[in-house]
């Protein structure tokens, strides 16, 4: 099929059009050079014949994930977006490299590399799904590389803003899961962490898992293979990865890593097993989440998860990611105080100590209590299956639902319908909660058995 002309770029208010970067199914990409601060940036547009309402909405929504997730070191940055004078919706990004994504096939990476690549942008997909985003089309080419040569994760949801299910609407076969060419779902943390899988695997072998090489390998051979879970191991895999990878690609979605995070740590240990240097896990959590303590087990000097806090940094009191305790309390070196002092001293920062602790608890329940909460939900039996639904609590902006399965999925969806499989007799239930901000709310759950 012949490659589309690139549509007219708009006339954008303090950008100058230089020239275009690409087409894809839903949208261009040109680049511009922006008059204050002067800089060049890459401006994603959409097709004119596939904006409605509907799809000017979900931009919004999807550009207000993005621009939430964007501060993470590996997810592309955006600076800006609007409506064209001529209704087409665009996206101000950081310009960088697709260079990573195109040349796989003729230059593959060397597993060390790949390994650090692979668990830079897992973090940045861990850090959306705890945030309640789903990104639904990691491949190869939506990795791109920053001019200091940092790997980022591009088109964050943006691909799931058509109507239909084909390519061009966010399904890239290659690397989507079978239960998503099969229909059964639009996207799982269970299909992000196969899709995870089949991209790590590209990137080393040159090619996809199910591509055969001399046999057909057009959409549908693909699909087909796919579904069949008909996937070709590779040479270039070391054994210690192929067990990941092994796990990430299973056929059924239960079989998988419950959680990205969890595929990373694996990823790790492979660094370790093979003599390369760790790269950490960069997760973003709220800061009071990253002072909690916690029982591990694991030595405290462990940098298998880095928190990257959500704050203002001060230099006295920070060290590293951690809040140095001594400094913040205000201790000093020199002259002892009387014991009076210390005792008055000691008495006023208990008090603060409380009223911060007061108010942060006042905080994380209002915040809580602002979370809607699906009240009941509905389950209809039908053949082979369950179907799940329930009114709106009053969701807005970004919300999204968190449905949890007793086969142990996790899905994050905007629909308030969800259809989950089983046999006659089989007992299946759903828990569904409402995700704001990164925080999840209170559940409700319902159970039902299929009909024959």
């Amino acid at each position: 099929m012949a490659r589309r002309l690139p549509s007219a770029p708009p006339v954008l208010p303090g950008y100058s059009h230089l020239h275009v970067l690409g087409t894809g199914g839903y949208a261009d990409v040109f680049l511009y050079e922006q008059a204050l601060p002067r800089r060049p940036v890459a401006v994603k547009v959409l097709l004119a014949e596939l904006v409605d309402e509907e799809v000017r909405r979900s931009f919004r929504t999807e550009v207000n994930l993005m621009g939430r997730l964007s501060s993470h070191p590996s997810i592309l940055t955006v600076y800006g977006a609007s409506v064209a004078s001529d209704g087409r919706p665009y996206l101000v990004m950081e310009l960088a490299n697709p260079e990573l994504g195109e040349r796989f096939r003729s230059e593959p990476l060397a597993v060390e590399s790949a390994l650090r690549v692979a668990i830079r942008i897992g973090a940045a997909v861990e850090t959306a799904h705890r945030a309640g985003v789903l990104h639904r089309d990691i491949k190869p080419a939506n990795i791109l590389t920053t001019s200091f040569g940092h790997p980022v994760l591009s088109d964050f949801g943006i691909a799931g803003l058509q109507h239909d299910t084909t390519e061009a609407a966010g399904i890239s076969v290659p690397w989507a899961a079978p239960e998503v060419l099969r229909g059964e779902t639009g996207g799982t943390v269970a299909t992000e962490i196969w899709s995870l899988g089949a991209t790590i695997f590209s990137l080393i072998a040159g090619r996809s898992p199910a591509e055969l090489p001399g046999r057909a390998n057009d959409h549908d051979a693909l699909t087909a293979r796919i579904i069949g879970h008909e996937l070709l191991p590779s040479r270039a895999i070391p054994a210690p990865l192929r067990a990941v990878l092994d796990t990430a690609l299973a056929a059924k979605p239960g079989d998988r890593f419950e959680s990205v995070h969890a595929m990373l740590v694996e990823l790790q240990r492979v660094q370790r097993e093979l003599g390369f240097d760790e790269t950490p896990i960069e997760v973003e959590v709220d800061p009071w989440a990253a002072e909690t303590p916690v029982e591990t087990g694991v030595e405290e000097d462990s940098d298998a998860l880095r928190l990257r806090q959500r704050r203002s940094r001060r230099s006295a009191g920070i060290t590293g990611s951690r809040v140095d305790i001594s400094a913040s309390t205000g201790r000093r070196q020199p002259q002892k105080p009387k014991r009076f002092a210390v005792g008055l001293g000691i008495g006023v920062a208990s008090i603060i100590v409380l009223g911060i602790v007061a108010v942060a608890a006042m905080a994380i329940s209002s915040v809580s209590q602002r979370i809607p909460v699906v009240e009941s939900i509905e389950a209809t039996p039908e053949s082979g299956r369950v179907v799940f639904s329930w009114p709106d609590p009053g969701l807005v902006d970004t919300d999204t639902y968190h449905v949890r399965t007793s086969t142990g999925d996790a899905v994050i969806q905007g629909g308030r319908e969800f259809s989950l499989a089983g046999e006659p007799g089989e007992r299946v239930c759903v828990e569904v909660a409402v995700n704001r901000d990164g925080s999840t709310g209170d559940a409700a759950e319902a159970c039902a058995e299929p009909l024959p």
